[in-house]
């Protein structure tokens, strides 16, 4: 009878182990999505004029489709620049979004009272909507000053400028805006919706470590960025599709 005590005992402390692993999870809800995106986006206008010109003209619908996505599946930052005659000091839009989805308890367990259930919903309701509504300002906000700097990028100030493609500049602006905001282990993109012809000359700084370059459009391999450029799109869906899948 003795021998068989300690093993009672340990099968009702085992099953008490079960019991508060379940209610701490229950408590816990739904885990969290870990997701990073670092992003810069870079419209170039410059030969917007030209008769000859197989660079998209991105639209502020698919600059928020982006921003949507970050927000969507996990969270991150993304800058929107352009390119023009000197880019080391153009206007930047910037989209950062650290917020984590607030958790749900998940459905009702056997031991709960329906009441403490009916307020454990009700708070996830409240901070979902809370939440709801930080994010919908804060992407009314971004597309504000999104539509600033399209207006600035698809200008015919911008257009008509003399050797007028800073490409170089609007990508080391990238990898600086990149840099202040990456993280152990995460990749970052840079997206160039350009033709990718620089005509200004400053010099090219290499890449961070763990940053892609992406270039959209439809002109035919003439860039100098081969030996950095990692895949190449005709539109920005296919690059949105290769980044967020």
């Amino acid at each position: 009878m003795r021998n068989i005590i300690p093993v009672i005992m340990v099968t009702i402390f085992i099953t008490l182990l079960q019991s508060c692993n379940t209610m701490i999870k229950e408590d816990q809800g739904v885990p969290q999505d870990n997701n990073f995106y670092n992003l810069c986006l870079i419209l170039d206008g410059t030969d917007r004029l030209a008769e000859q010109n197989g660079v998209p003209e991105v639209t502020i619908e698919e600059i928020m489709e982006i921003t949507e996505c970050v927000s969507e599946k996990g969270k991150g930052t993304l800058y929107v620049s352009y390119v023009d005659n000197n880019c080391d000091n153009n206007h930047v839009a910037i989209y950062e979004w650290l917020e984590d989805k607030p958790l749900s308890h998940g459905e009702k367990s056997g031991y709960m009272k329906m009441s403490e259930y009916k307020k454990l919903e009700k708070a996830d309701v409240d901070k979902q909507e809370a939440y709801n509504h930080r994010l919908t300002d804060a992407l009314e906000e971004f597309s504000r000053k999104c539509l600033i700097v399209r207006d600035l990028a698809y200008s015919d100030a911008v257009a008509l400028q003399k050797n007028g493609s800073d490409v170089n500049g609007a990508i080391n602006q990238a990898i600086k805006l990149l840099r202040a905001s990456a993280q152990e282990g995460i990749h970052s993109y840079i997206i160039l919706v350009s033709d990718g012809c620089d005509n200004v000359g400053k010099e090219q700084e290499e890449l961070s470590p763990g940053t892609e370059l992406i270039i959209v459009n439809s002109n035919v391999l003439k860039h100098q960025y081969q030996k950095i450029v990692s895949r190449e799109f005709v539109t920005l869906r296919q690059a949105i599709n290769y980044i967020f899948s």
